[in-house]
């Protein structure tokens, strides 16, 4: 008899419920965004209904299935669920079969982005009805309810489905080892046909899952023209005068993780000013899922002319958890919480030097027209910069896109380890930090909105047009 594998090995209803309860303890004792736009009584049911569901002995990835429909409605793209580290290090051995087509998912239809299976005659850009039989909407639908983003944000999600992960939520959703076998699509005649099919031999094979789930599995797809308005690139930052009009600067910053970014700002603004024609720049932070928040708050230093406040509080609700031998940063969280935050009148534990203001930067400044280019992929510390720059800037900057997938008035973030249950060895990635934005008015549970909207057809995006950056340079013109 051979030995259960991390996928089919089965833990009982007592280990179920035990980690449960461990993970909804810990959420309610040291969440700091638990209520922030739901009560306190209707996220008692999620989780009520979440260890309703735990009644038979069940897989690492049912038991997933079952509960993290309750942590994504908390409304905290910080906070989700991951495999375990066996569960993991298994998928990478053993990957799932190849999912036949690359699709994309764009105002809640699917799509054929590349053809990878048998039947040649499918062509990019036909819409999927239909997978084994379940419609497009349904399953991405389904495919929601494990994706977490910030408030009711929405377009968060299918950035994620988009970044190469569909057949691993597809996998998570409906099975450890499905896949489409069988498609139902209508091609640009408006012709409708099922096909039945196996993908090609030798194509991409990605994992059900990883711990990272927004990370692009470590094995690429086949190489295909990138949509600039969805994907990340893999340069971390770049600046570029643009040789189309000699008045603009385009500065991507892909992700605010990582060294040298203080000097990058410091150089990239030198060559700006060292170009006097230089009157129109372009920040791009489509598909920035965020990192340093000191960081993208220094990029707005270059861009106001007067003081201005980032946060009015960035708090935890405890000092000391009191599950601290699972959850991991232990060194990290030591020094933070005993060194580098105080107790304020309300009984939180407010990081120091976070509430003050923050000067312009003097040198090298730049006081010119600024176009902020946002997606659904503008998360955490790059919304928080797209948000404060159009608070403290707004006579002079634009955002152009879609909403960000961030919130607009802050997120659950600042420091967000990671959490072993110690039956099934899932992880939950719970935020400790509340982070709240110096910006007027009411969180409404919504990301930065666009100044100027851009919205793509399916045909943009097969044709990789960056229609975003069009529209910078319509604006420019008229001006």
């Amino acid at each position: 008899m051979s030995l259960p594998t991390p996928l089919s090995k089965i833990y009982s209803v007592d280990q179920l419920k035990s980690d449960f309860r461990l993970m909804r303890r810990a959420m309610e004792e040291a969440h700091p965004g638990l209520h922030r736009y739901h009560s306190r009584d209707s996220v008692s049911r999620w989780f009520d209904a979440a260890e309703a569901r735990l009644t038979y002995p069940m897989t690492e990835l049912q038991f997933r299935r079952a509960v993290e429909p309750a942590i994504d409605q908390i409304g905290c793209g910080h906070t989700d669920l991951y495999g375990s580290k066996p569960y993991v290090k298994y998928r990478k051995k053993h990957p799932s079969r190849p999912y036949p087509v690359d699709v994309f998912v764009l105002n809640h239809k699917l799509y054929v982005r590349e053809n990878r299976s048998t039947d040649t005659t499918i062509r990019r850009g036909s819409e999927i009805l239909a997978v084994n039989g379940r419609s497009a909407g349904t399953l991405l639908n389904q495919f929601y309810q494990y994706i977490s983003s910030d408030g009711y944000n929405q377009t968060f999600k299918p950035y994620v489905l988009n970044t190469g992960l569909f057949a691993s939520y597809y996998m998570l959703a409906v099975g450890t080892d499905s896949t489409a076998q069988q498609l139902t699509l209508r091609d640009s005649t408006g012709r409708v046909r099922t096909l039945t099919f196996r993908a090609r031999p030798g194509t991409i094979k990605v994992s059900a899952d990883s711990v990272e789930k927004r990370v692009i599995p470590a094995s690429k797809p086949r190489k295909r023209k990138p949509n600039p308005s969805e994907l990340n690139e893999e340069q971390p930052r770049t600046i570029t005068f643009s040789e189309r009009d000699s008045s603009v600067a385009v500065l991507k910053i892909n992700s605010f993780s990582g060294g040298g970014q203080q000097a990058f700002f410091r150089q990239s603004f030198r060559a700006i000013a060292r170009r006097k024609g230089i009157k129109n720049l372009i920040i791009d932070v489509r598909g920035n899922l965020g990192g340093n928040s000191a960081t993208s708050v220094r990029l707005v230093s270059y861009l106001v002319d007067k003081p201005f406040q980032a946060y009015t509080q960035v708090d935890a609700l405890v000092r000391q958890v009191s599950f601290n031998r699972h959850l991991g940063w232990k060194f990290w969280r030591f020094w933070l919480r005993n060194f580098f935050t105080y107790r304020t009148t309300e009984g939180t534990f407010r990081r120091k030097g976070v509430t003050g203001l923050t000067k312009p930067t003097g040198r090298n400044g730049f006081r010119g027209q600024v176009f902020v280019l946002t997606n659904g992929g503008t998360f955490s510390a790059a919304s928080i910069f797209a948000s404060l720059a159009k608070q403290n800037a707004a006579a002079r900057v634009t955002v152009i896109g879609r909403e960000t997938g961030g919130g607009a008035y802050g997120c659950n973030a600042f420091t967000s380890p990671y959490m072993t249950l110690p039956e099934t060895g899932v992880q939950l990635r719970l935020p400790l930090y509340k982070i709240v934005l110096a910006i007027p008015g009411t969180d409404q549970g919504r990301g930065v909105m666009p100044d100027v909207p851009v919205a793509y057809t399916a045909l943009d995006v097969l044709n990789a047009r960056d229609l975003d950056l069009e529209k910078v340079y319509e604006l420019v013109r008229r001006k």
